[in-house]
């Protein structure tokens, strides 16, 4: 707390006192820069309240608002804290192949080609059955995702890179026996 007024990480709880209402816009910090976290957030933080509390969701640009005209505003401050923890284990889920793609703008081929080869780090595999068969997909940590995000053209020259050997590939597969 700062001069009496409650704080959150996540939320915004400037309007608590006068207006029972908590402000939800996701961070880039919690999600990572994925669209599709973001809305794992909002889905969570609107579940969360409507658990708890009588309280009316409000869609908002990039977030919501929840009003809870009838909660006691140490009611809405614990509601506030169980979400926070939420949102904690939240942040620190593993990013999915499909969130990577989206943070760097890649292809599944790119992204599959730069883990195999160690340029994108993986933070392990999960495993689920599809039928009898049993898939397996990498999971990513946010810290070096998000790091390579903010390098654009760290992306850029891998693409050159990766071009630059397929037309050279591509060429000596042409004339192999261009040497003899």
């Amino acid at each position: 707390m700062h001069d009496g007024m409650p704080t959150s990480r996540y939320l915004d709880l400037s309007k608590l006192a006068m207006s029972r209402t908590v402000e939800f816009i996701p961070s880039v910090h919690l999600t990572s820069g994925s669209a599709k976290k973001a809305v794992q957030a909002i889905q969570l933080v609107r579940s969360a309240f409507r658990q708890r509390l009588k309280c009316i969701v409000i869609p908002a640009p990039s977030g919501i608002t929840i009003q809870c005209p009838e909660a006691s505003v140490p009611a809405i401050l614990n509601a506030s804290a169980a979400v926070e923890e939420k949102l904690d284990r939240l942040q620190r889920e593993h990013l999915t192949a499909n969130m990577v793609q989206e943070i760097l703008s890649i292809t599944a081929a790119e992204l599959r080609r730069w883990s195999k080869d160690g340029r994108i780090p993986t933070s392990g595999r999960a495993f689920f059955s599809q039928g009898r068969k049993q898939v397996g997909l990498f999971l990513y940590s946010s810290e070096p995702i998000c790091a390579l995000a903010a390098r654009p053209g760290q992306i850029a020259g891998w693409r050159r890179s990766d071009n630059e050997r397929k037309v050279l590939h591509k060429q000596s597969s042409l004339f192999p026996l261009a040497g003899r």
